[in-house]
């Protein structure tokens, strides 16, 4: 009898070991985080901000106003005044997803002297609910090289932009077709925008 009872307890010390589980532990796989796939539900939500998003640009007008810093090269910009706010206009006949979080954004950018037609592929990530608009060291033909964060919501966007030794911040509506902004202007439809143009 104490020859089973000894057999017993030492086969009660080896059990956590040939099992992986070390006294109250759990096994390694049960305490191991297991992906997590997007439910159909957060799928679909997403689906409907996207739809939500091309919706709020494709044919509208984004009005308001641009300010910037001029620097030097390889210098900061911090501490440098902004300009006094100049009016800038974007006019988007059409936004359309192409992969992932890629977006293609034909528009019609007038700012400065700068007035263009160009489509412009850009990169859409999400604060939640938001769209955030962003541009990495972007070539525009007619424009420049461009990185901005622009960030578009309940018909407003904010941002800030930024070229060679240089940058700033704008914000303004934006207005549908048919809309009318502060100033009471209507906004027309926006024409087809498909090559690169200079004035």
């Amino acid at each position: 009898m104490q020859w089973i009872s000894l057999r017993m307890a030492v086969a009660m010390l080896l059990l956590p070991v040939a099992t992986g589980v070390q006294g109250d532990q759990p096994a390694e796989d049960a305490t191991r985080p297991q992906e997590k796939l997007p439910s159909n539900k957060t799928a679909s939500r997403q689906a409907e901000r996207e739809q939500q998003f091309k919706e709020m640009l494709s044919g509208s007008v984004l009005k308001g106003t641009w300010q910037m810093v001029q620097g030097e090269p390889g210098q900061p910009l911090t501490g440098k005044p902004l300009s006094p706010p100049r009016p800038e206009e974007y006019t988007i006949s059409k936004v359309s997803k192409a992969s992932d979080d890629y977006w293609v954004v034909v528009a019609r950018i007038k700012y400065a002297d700068k007035d263009v037609n160009i489509p412009v592929t850009v990169r859409v990530v999400w604060a939640e609910d938001t769209p955030i608009i962003t541009l990495d060291n972007m070539s525009l033909p007619g424009l420049g090289t461009y990185s901005a964060r622009v960030m578009v919501y309940r018909d407003f966007y904010a941002g800030t932009w930024f070229g060679d030794c240089y940058g700033g911040i704008l914000s303004g509506q934006i207005i549908r077709t048919g809309q009318r902004d502060a100033s009471g202007n209507t906004a027309e439809q926006p024409a087809a925008a498909t090559q690169p143009a200079n004035p």
